[in-house]
């Protein structure tokens, strides 16, 4: 059964659970629920994402029998960078998302032609799509990101899906689908069940996650293609700055003045 993308954006606006994540990697349980207008306020872009999940499903579909890959050198085979945004420069905004066509017998490919590779873990098969971005030397910044998968059955689905961010350390040589160099993942792995009638589906969240200035990042998304004809998922990463302590200092002065002169004039 095929959902319209205004039913489905309906349907995220509702109910959600979060659901028990993935420890394979070594990374703690994380359990709780978002409220309805935290999801709505990051997802103002998420609806067009969805709207075109049909269209990237049959431009990949074409992409799978016309095009090869190369092969990659990063730290792990199954490391996927979809998109390397290098240094960006805030507030900075982007749709990700991928499309994955194919078949269970002949394998699937993205949508930007690359064959999809499977890491084992916990016994488990997951693809791993990779966002990357350098942060500036200043100032601090605070990343928001939502996607979403709509589960569509035999035909197209994702399962397991789920995502986290991390430092980089070495540039795309840190990517991994174990644990990151750095240590502990700024967000450990993520997602949260759609709970709807007749309709399943995955989100994954993350909100106002403080970053460090002049660090090299990656959001990591990962899944199992489990549909006979691929699976889809889309949605925005949106970085933007956190104003410097003096600055922040220099505005609750302000704040202060303000009030005091109210006062006297009252």
């Amino acid at each position: 059964m095929l959902v319209h993308p205004m039913s489905a954006m309906f349907l995220i606006s509702g109910a959600f659970q979060r659901t028990r994540q993935g420890v394979a990697d070594g990374m703690p349980d994380t359990v709780g629920s978002y409220p309805e207008c935290m999801f709505k306020g990051l997802l103002p872009g998420l609806s067009g994402e969805l709207t075109v999940i049909q269209t990237r499903f049959a431009m990949a579909a074409l992409t799978a029998f016309g095009l090869s890959s190369a092969s990659l050198a990063w730290a792990d085979p199954a490391n996927h960078v979809v998109a390397n945004y290098g240094d960006v420069t805030l507030p900075f905004t982007r749709s990700i998302g991928n499309t994955f066509s194919g078949s269970q017998t002949a394998g699937f490919v993205s949508q930007d032609g690359q064959p999809v590779v499977y890491a084992s873990v916990g016994g488990l098969s997951y693809f791993y799509d990779d966002y990357v971005f350098n942060l500036p030397l200043t100032p601090q910044a605070s990343f928001n990101a939502a996607a979403v998968s709509i589960d569509l059955g035999s035909f197209l689905s994702l399962q397991n899906f789920s995502a986290r961010l991390y430092k980089l350390d070495a540039g795309l040589a840190s990517l991994t689908t174990g644990l990151p160099s750095s240590g502990q993942p700024v967000q450990v792995w993520t997602s949260t069940s759609l709970l709807a009638p007749g309709v399943t589906g995955t989100t994954v969240l993350f909100q106002n996650v403080d970053l460090q200035a002049g660090a090299s990042y990656a959001l990591e998304l990962r899944g199992t293609v489990a549909g006979s004809f691929g699976g889809s998922y889309g949605g925005n990463l949106n970085i933007t700055p956190v104003p410097e302590p003096s600055g922040i200092a220099l505005l609750a002065a302000s704040l202060g003045v303000m009030t005091l002169v109210r006062r006297r004039r009252s």
